[in-house]
């Protein structure tokens, strides 16, 4: 059970903080992706496209690091083409328009940004559901003041034969809003893998594929370690 509300919570902040993060990363990638490919004939927007990949390599960082709380496992961080030693600071500059992580980066930025939209808006409007509908006695007496006819569930109460009463009405809500618990962790879990995923092939496959055996052999030196200890204690 801990482990449920853990990863619901690891999810739910994933959903919610990753359109901060989306939303410049999709501007910048738009923006700098079509000023640099319009004025490339004149040049000008070479440098463009190389700031602009420079500067998605920040938020592509923050969005990797995200995704271990998701994934349940490490993402490494990526090894950026670097350009040789003695290189002029022009060189050094235009590099990551030869770096392939680079413009993977910048297509994370684009293709993420409806998803990011998508769960940041499915987390929110779910939570805030859930907790006013199994909140709602403590409110309700407030609307029914407020209004003659009081927020319509006393129609759904009717229809079902329940009466509408203050009760019944109440009944409902915290229904439908265990209703909603329950689904809140699959839910939310599903937009968060969905999400990750993509992110860890834009963001992570190339590094995946230069450790391919990283937590095994992560696993297999603590171990080599721990039996080395012992040895010594032993002695």
């Amino acid at each position: 059970m801990n482990s449920i509300f853990k990863q619901l919570g690891a999810d739910s902040a994933y959903l919610l903080s990753s359109f901060p993060i989306a939303l410049p990363a999709f501007v910048i990638t738009v923006t700098g992706f079509a000023a640099g490919v319009g004025t490339a004939v004149v040049w000008v927007g070479v440098p463009i496209l190389a700031a602009t990949l420079l500067a998605m390599r920040g938020l592509a960082a923050a969005g990797r690091f995200q995704l271990e709380s998701v994934l349940g496992r490490p993402v490494h961080p990526p090894r950026y083409r670097r350009a040789p030693e003695g290189a002029s600071a022009l060189r050094r500059f235009l590099t990551p328009l030869t770096d392939g992580q680079s413009w993977l980066n910048l297509l994370w930025g684009l293709v993420n940004f409806p998803l990011a939209v998508a769960g940041f808006a499915v987390a929110l409007s779910w939570w805030a559901a859930t907790v006013a509908s199994l909140a709602y006695p403590l409110y309700a007496w407030a609307i029914r003041r407020a209004t003659d006819d009081g927020d319509g569930l006393h129609y759904a109460t009717e229809w079902l034969g329940w009466g509408d009463s203050y009760l019944a009405v109440s009944a409902l809500a915290v229904a439908g809003g265990l209703v909603m618990a329950l689904l809140l962790p699959l839910v939310l879990r599903g937009f968060a893998l969905t999400q990750a995923g993509l992110s860890r092939g834009l963001l992570a496959s190339m590094t995946d594929a230069e450790h391919p055996h990283g937590p095994v052999r992560s696993a297999l030196a603590d171990a080599e370690v721990t039996r080395v200890q012992g040895r010594l204690s032993q002695a």
